[in-house]
């Protein structure tokens, strides 16, 4: 027995540090005490990361040396943890207590979808409800997460950890990415590969905390389609706000009410300001008024990066050329007559002219996270088309976005690379197009249709060559659809049966079946754990370990393989 469990640490250790293991400082991972023994293992129905549920494991996850002054983002968290909960089959969530995305039920079995539409899609109760949502996440403390701040972060043990509300803590999760790393341009969220990834986990982390919060499982984040106006045609109060002439929201909107946190700074010192003033600055908006950023991207600037044939290039930053994370990121501005500063995302950044403007601060505008779900979108599209993209695998990427580096600041871990082979649809959501674009498809047939129509009662002799080209157009189109259509039933089969194929893989790994051997015979011969086992998770040597739900093993549709 004891020579078992000689070479099974060692050994879980090496696997787990191959895999992969999501979201920020989880309030009881904050403690002294949990500070002091470096663990994050909460206790999820009584036991550490749900263990004697069968949910998972409290793995060890050592510190490495770190070079002074320590930017608490490398290396994430090993500057705070050495151990952090991994979770298996569908389980998710700092202590294994959520289900992954797409997935829903109390065991995580049933599979979970909802639709991003554009916001001016939205029916007038999708709209109010979306808004009330956004403002009850505003308002409401989170009592799940709290946030770091510092007034020097080079001091060991200087963490201080403040209450913050559910929307205030997105924004801090951003503003944290975001600040540049000491004596660099670069940080964990943009200029690099991780880009479209790390926000694509920020909308999915954001969506699932306000479900929690206000009992909504089908709330989404939609999408602002910026390319079909040549406005902010949301800058209003029935949907974000108006916008005053000193750029203030408009007092009939609710977000005039909503104030910022963390203001821009570029010391290393900082990470976020605490104070206590008691009227912090005010959302700014004033879009267009910029003279260098006062267009929108349009439809041609989308089509235009579309063509790129690679995810990205050397060197892996800001600088990139024929990339389309670069194109889509908007540093590499395409050649055209506007002889714009800013491209693409960047660019309606700039447009909006204020709070939106500031990068780190961003997120404080809640037109944020629809400007960034339409990048999501965008990004669908172009993945759709390059299934066999790979994320660079190069050191001349910066080490925080890495292939393998974790994405700072999620709880439980996920690297760079874990989402890139994965579709919105197995993530549980999809893009709907925009009404006006269908519309627009439509009409151009009824269009068609109508010409037929008007040749035949004419009596023009020509008509049955018209029919016959018209004809033949339809067929074309027909075959395009089915093809599409073909290759997505395809790429449909293939996510089932990898989900299939992924469902046993936790099952038949040996780190498992050992797992699973030792804790059996714990389970028939002995009423308390090996000391190796009790001292990570930190459970009773007299409490005996229930083996996981059998029904559940046999029933599970899929497992997303954690990896740290």
């Amino acid at each position: 027995m004891l020579l078992l469990f000689q070479w099974f640490w060692p050994f879980l250790l090496l696997y787990l540090s191959a895999q992969s293991v999501e979201a920020q400082f989880p309030r009881p991972c904050t403690t002294p005490d949990a500070l002091q023994a470096r663990m994050c293992c909460p206790l999820w129905n009584g036991s550490p990361c749900g263990f004697s549920s069968g949910r998972g494991v409290c793995a060890p996850h050592p510190a490495r040396d770190l070079p002074k002054p320590a930017d608490f983002r490398m290396n994430w968290p090993r500057v705070f943890y050495d151990s952090v909960c991994t979770c298996w089959g569908n389980y998710d969530g700092f202590d294994c207590g959520q289900c992954l995305p797409g997935w829903k039920g109390p065991q995580c079995l049933q599979k979970h979808h909802v639709d991003r539409k554009e916001i001016t899609d939205l029916t007038d109760e999708e709209r109010d409800t979306f808004i009330s949502s956004l403002h009850k996440a505003k308002q409401s403390v989170s009592s799940r997460y709290m946030i770091l701040t510092s007034n020097d972060t080079t001091v060991d043990g200087n963490y201080a950890f403040q209450n913050a509300s559910v929307y205030d803590l997105y924004v801090w999760m951003h503003y944290y990415s975001a600040k540049p790393y000491a004596g660099s341009a670069n940080n964990a969220a943009h200029k690099g590969p991780a880009f479209a990834l790390w926000h694509r986990v920020f909308l999915l982390f954001i969506e699932r905390e306000i479900r929690e919060l206000t009992g909504k499982q089908d709330f989404y984040v939609p999408y602002w389609d910026w390319t079909r106006t040549n406005h902010c045609n949301i800058c209003t109060n029935k949907y974000l706000g108006g916008v005053g002439k000193d750029g203030r929201i408009d007092s009939a909107s609710l977000f005039s009410e909503w104030k910022t946190i963390c203001p821009f700074q570029e010391s290393l010192a900082i990470i976020c300001i605490h104070t206590n003033a008691s009227d912090p600055p005010h959302l700014i908006r004033n879009p267009g008024k910029d003279p260098v950023y006062k267009t929108l991207p349009t439809a041609e600037d989308v089509e235009e990066i579309m063509k790129s044939s690679v995810f990205d290039t050397p060197p892996f930053d800001h600088t990139s050329r024929n990339s389309f994370r670069n194109k889509l990121e908007g540093f590499d501005i395409p050649k055209d007559s506007r002889h714009l500063n800013a491209s693409m995302h960047n660019l309606v950044h700039r447009y909006l002219n204020g709070t939106m403007s500031l990068v780190p601060t961003a997120a404080n505008d809640p037109i944020f996270m629809l400007h960034h779900s339409f990048i999501d979108k965008l990004f669908e599209r172009w993945l759709l088309n390059h299934s066999d993209t790979m994320y660079p695998d190069s050191d001349l990427v910066h080490p925080s976005q890495r292939a393998r580096a974790y994405m700072a600041p999620f709880f439980p871990l996920r690297t760079n690379n874990y989402y890139l082979g994965m579709d919105t649809q197995s993530l549980g959501y999809r893009y709907v197009e925009h009404l006006l674009r269908r519309a627009a498809a439509g009409n151009s047939i009824r269009k068609a249709a109508g010409v037929l129509e008007k040749s035949t009662t004419s009596g023009v002799q020509w008509q049955w060559p018209v029919l016959g080209v018209f004809a033949t157009v339809m067929v074309f189109i027909g075959l395009g659809v089915a093809i599409k259509y073909k290759d997505k039933i395809r790429r449909r089969r293939n996510t089932e049966t990898e989900e299939k194929q992924s469902a046993v893989d936790y099952r038949v790994n040996s780190l498992y079946a050992a797992w699973m051997t030792e804790r059996n015979k714990h389970t028939d011969n002995s009423p308390s754990l090996p000391a190796d086992i009790t001292s990570c998770e930190n459970i009773s040597r007299d409490a005996t370990i229930q083996s996981p739900n059998e029904e559940r093993e046999k029933s599970v549709d899929a497992t997303v393989e954690v990896h740290l």
